[in-house]
Formats: C-alpha cells, sequence, structure tokens
C-alpha cells in the first residue's frame, strides 16, 4: 500500500520534516488512550507517521493553471465558532492547507491570516509553543527562501508530534491529519472541476486509498464518542463515492484513470459536503 498520510500543521509549506535516523519506529503498542476521553482512542502511530510529502496535491493544483480563488478557503474569523477539542484539530489541519494554498500562490497577506488562525488553533491544542510563528510571519513577508520555512517549521512539528504522543493524544494527532487531508482533497475536486489535469485527476483517484486507510482508524474508535462516531459515517460518503473510481499503472505509460463525469461528480459533492460540517 501507499504511503497515504500527512501531518498538516507544517505551518506554511504543508511539508512534513524529515525523521532523525535515531527515532524509535512506532510499533503495535504503541496505541494510546486520548487523556480527554473516558473511552480508548486506538491510535496506530506507525500509520501516522508513514506520511508522505504532501506538496505534490498543492504544486498540482498550482499548476493546474487555475486563478487563485480565497472563496474556497475557510475564512479566519471562523475560528471564534471552534470551541470543542475536536473542531480546533479537525480545522487546524483545514487552515494549515489553506495557508499552503495561499503561500504557494504568493499571496502573502492571506497566508499571514491564516497562518494567525493555525496560531490560534495550535494555542486552543496547548501545541503553539513548539512554533516559531513570529519568525515564520517575518520570512513570510520577506518572501524568504522556501528551506528556511521547511526547517522552522519541520523543528516545531517534530516537536509537536512527540509531544502530542507523550500526552497520549493520538485523537487529536488522527483528526489533524483527516482535517487537512479532507481540505487538500476538497481544493483538488474544485480546481479539477474547472481544469482538465491527468496529473491532478490521477492524484484525486489516488485518494481512493488513503480514505479507506481512515476508515480503518476510525472504525474501532466509534464508540469514543459521537463526534467520531458523525465523522466515521460522514468519511463512509467519501469512500462509497469512490467504489467505481480506480487508478490502473501501465507500464511506460501514464496511468490509467478510471473515473467518469458522474464519479467526479459524486466525490466531489460528498467531499464538499462533509468539508461543509468540518467548517461549519
Amino acid at each position: 500500500m501507499k504511503k497515504i498520510f500527512w501531518l498538516p500543521m507544517s505551518a506554511i509549506i504543508l511539508m512534513a520534516c524529515p525523521k532523525s535516523d535515531n527515532e524509535q519506529k512506532p510499533t503495535q503498542d504503541t496505541t494510546q488512550k486520548q487523556t480527554n476521553t473516558k473511552t480508548e482512542f486506538k491510535t496506530d502511530y506507525e500509520l501516522l507517521n508513514a506520511m508522505p510529502n504532501p506538496i505534490e496535491m498543492t504544486d498540482l493544483i498550482k499548476s493546474s493553471g487555475i486563478e487563485y480563488d480565497n472563496s474556497l478557503l475557510n475564512k479566519p474569523e471562523n475560528i471564534e465558532k471552534y470551541n470543542a477539542e475536536h473542531q480546533i484539530a479537525l480545522n487546524l489541519g483545514v487552515y494549515s492547507v489553506d495557508l499552503g494554498y495561499a503561500n504557494l500562490h504568493n499571496k502573502t497577506q492571506d497566508a499571514i491570516r491564516f497562518l494567525d488562525a493555525t496560531r490560534k488553533m495550535a494555542e486552543g491544542l496547548k501545541v503553539a509553543q513548539f512554533f516559531d510563528f513570529e519568525k515564520i510571519k517575518k520570512i513570510t513577508q520577506e518572501s524568504k527562501d522556501m528551506n528556511e520555512l521547511i526547517l522552522t517549521t519541520g523543528l516545531g512539528l517534530t516537536a509537536m508530534r512527540q509531544k502530542l504522543e507523550e500526552e497520549k493524544r493520538g485523537e487529536v494527532l488522527t483528526l489533524m491529519v483527516i482535517g487537512g487531508w479532507v481540505e487538500s482533497l476538497y481544493l483538488a475536486t474544485q480546481v479539477a472541476e474547472k481544469a482538465n489535469k491527468p496529473a491532478l485527476n490521477e492524484k484525486i483517484a489516488d485518494q481512493k486509498f488513503v480514505v479507506e486507510a481512515i476508515l480503518k482508524e476510525l472504525e474501532p474508535n466509534k464508540s469514543v464518542s459521537k463526534h467520531i462516531e458523525s465523522l466515521y459515517n460522514d468519511l463512509q460518503k467519501i469512500g462509497e463515492s469512490y467504489k467505481n473510481i480506480s487508478v490502473e499503472p501501465q507500464e511506460g505509460k501514464p496511468a490509467k484513470v478510471n473515473m467518469s463525469k458522474d464519479d467526479f461528480q459524486k466525490l466531489s459533492q460528498a467531499l464538499k459536503e462533509v468539508r461543509g460540517r468540518i467548517v461549519s
């Protein structure tokens, strides 16, 4: 199975930092219990740590040639609506993707607004201390080399992930991943409706593996809380919309994407509805 997950909150550029050589590989024993729930939330940290670089999707969106549209993004002022921890975690993932989308299009003012939103979301989860937001903001304003952004945010990512694991807050990590994944795929489908780009269509179709893995992660956790059960049911709708979608590798040729217009519309609509409930 392909590497499929990624941790959003890589503030501006949505790039996960590389793991150190001496980092202990997660095992099945890393299934953790969420500290703020009475029922155990089973977290597969090995699955969460097997995340690829998410910049491919955002790059494909940018390279589609479709003009930047901030009306597609979650308004920063919506942060006032998110009070519960699960809402904050999901929308931290959402805002991280929106931040990357704005930054990759060189929309500095929008990027700074989304940076402020991610900072407040991080504060709500008590993980803001791991990110030097003032430095990140300065780098963004001055349009410095992206490598510096990768390094700065990457260090914070490593520290945050380790802290959440130590505190047995696997549910928070999982929800951040899901929020970011839904937002990136939502943006991709919105752009793909206007641009016929085979590479973007293939990437969208390939996410079938991701939703299958997410559902596998959430299925045993449905009894943890009503919001996990509701999210699982929502994501099942996305999974069902992928039923007839597939990608067939072809030797020496571009992969064959099996996704009819009707299949795409069903997927796009499912994503729009699920994403709408996350940000509402």
